[in-house]
């Protein structure tokens, strides 16, 4: 299989004093607000074939979803490889 980097978003409203408290708000029922929109917009990026290639806090320890559950991707992409000057 191959492995994809994916942005799930959606949009919520919150009631809060502030844009400070607003984000606090949005952190703290972030899990409900993903699990309450049945229709989130979901673009695929760029195929990840390097730990290089990770984004968004993605690293080579983390485990991908729809893998096996137990597979760190750091066995499953080619390692960050440094290539001498030509």
């Amino acid at each position: 299989m191959k492995l994809y980097m994916v942005d799930i978003t959606t949009h919520i409203v919150v009631a809060a004093h502030d844009k400070d408290h607003a984000l606090d708000v949005a952190r703290d029922c972030r899990r409900d607000a993903i699990s309450d929109d049945m229709d989130p917009q979901i673009d695929v990026g760029r195929e990840v074939t390097k730990l290089q290639d990770l984004e968004d806090g993605w690293d080579g320890e983390c485990i991908p979803y729809g893998g096996d559950g137990n597979t760190r991707l750091a066995e499953l992409l080619l390692p960050n490889t440094h290539y001498p000057e030509r």
